[in-house]
């Protein structure tokens, strides 16, 4: 393989596959999806007790597509009849999407680096191959890049990632360094096997007043801590600043210069960042664990290379959920085709309008609730 196209897209996730959706509908068909295994293949790899925190509904017909649509005539509720689907859930959704709109997508590319040339970018592939292309767009999503703290002893710790069987715990406490949506799904499912738990957070969404769900506990999430919230016991305003593996326990140390002991490995529930890529760090400026980005999603220091998915932020503005990143896969076909001299058409960007999926300006993302 030494093609050349238009615009590659690496990773066939939400972000991958709804973004080339949208590109096609704009009429835009010199474009490819890489990825590394497959359409889907991150949520495949999802402890099968993990579910989406955001509600499936098929509410399409009234203007507002399935919270976790990524194209306006989708649904996973539907296809799924799963209101919090799980990862293989969505994968198969991922998969049906992606063969319903005849998307071109290759498996088994794992690019391994992309450097400037001639104008453009050529990505290497791991099997020795060459892909040329003009654009380059970035989908890797978050949870193939667990955010483990750096500190002394981190490698002491089971990250999030990492659980696949809830059933192979110990009956013991456990401790969990980190009291947001995935601290509190790991203590929930410990709990619901009669397994005890202190989480040390920092901060938590639990005491959160703010009505942006980026940044307050999810209902869903709320609502299973509330049912076992006996069996977990929070401790706020605790910076974990090293672990220390001993023959018998676990230390932890804090920054305010207390300490607690765990029998039990202690696990991570300390995010996700794909800046952990070696392709991000070298073709993006970082701050703060993030990509630094222009108004157009689009590299400050690499020229035509984008980012798309949970990863993007502008300001304050955090699109983490799909229902707020799948509001950039329309604008950025339209820059796209801006960028060729043509002009889009008007009649699809009404189609991702009328879907409440076109957000080209990030002023007026604050979320105010009354009550």
């Amino acid at each position: 393989m030494n093609d050349r196209y238009s615009i590659v897209i690496i990773g066939a996730g939400p972000a991958g596959i709804g973004l080339g959706a949208a590109m096609q509908h704009y009429g835009l068909s010199n474009f490819v999806i890489l990825d590394k295994d497959g359409v889907g293949a991150t949520f495949d790899k999802w402890n099968p007790e993990t579910h989406f925190i955001s509600p499936s509904f098929t509410s399409n017909g009234f203007g507002f597509p399935d919270l976790n649509a990524i194209t306006p005539d989708t649904s996973p509720a539907f296809s799924l009849n799963a209101e919090h689907p799980n990862g293989h859930q969505y994968a198969e959704y991922l998969r049906q999407v992606a063969l319903l709109k005849h998307l071109p997508v290759i498996g088994n590319a794992n690019v391994i680096n992309v450097k400037p040339q001639n104008g453009g970018y050529e990505l290497l592939l791991s099997s020795g191959e060459h892909i040329d292309a003009q654009y380059v767009f970035f989908g890797l999503g978050d949870y193939s890049y667990p955010l483990r703290p750096q500190i002394p002893g981190k490698d002491d710790g089971l990250h999030y990632a990492d659980i696949r069987d809830y059933g192979t715990f110990a009956k013991q406490p456990q401790a969990i360094i980190g009291g947001n949506e995935s601290g509190i799904d790991v203590a929930v499912n410990l709990a619901k096997r009669g397994i005890p738990s202190t989480i040390y957070t920092e901060t938590t969404g639990l005491q959160s007043n703010d009505a942006d769900p980026s940044k307050r506990l999810s209902t869903y999430t709320m609502n299973r801590f509330l049912a076992h919230g006996e069996m977990i016991h929070v401790i706020s305003n605790k910076q974990v600043v090293a672990v220390k593996r001993t023959l018998s326990d676990y230390q932890l140390r804090f920054s305010d210069e207390t300490t607690a002991t765990s029998f039990t490995r202690p696990i991570f529930a300390t995010g996700f960042a794909v800046t952990k890529s070696p392709l991000i760090n070298r073709l993006f400026k970082v701050a703060h664990n993030r990509p630094v980005l222009n108004n157009m999603d689009e590299s400050t220091i690499s020229p035509n290379v984008f980012l798309i998915g949970p990863q993007v932020t502008h300001d304050q503005v955090v699109l983490c959920y799909i229902y707020k990143y799948r509001q950039r896969f329309a604008p950025l076909a339209e820059e796209m085709i801006r960028r060729k001299g043509l002009q889009p058409n008007p009649e699809t960007r009404i189609v991702y309008q009328n879907a409440n999926m076109y957000l080209d300006e990030f002023d007026d993302c604050d979320v105010n609730c009354e009550c």
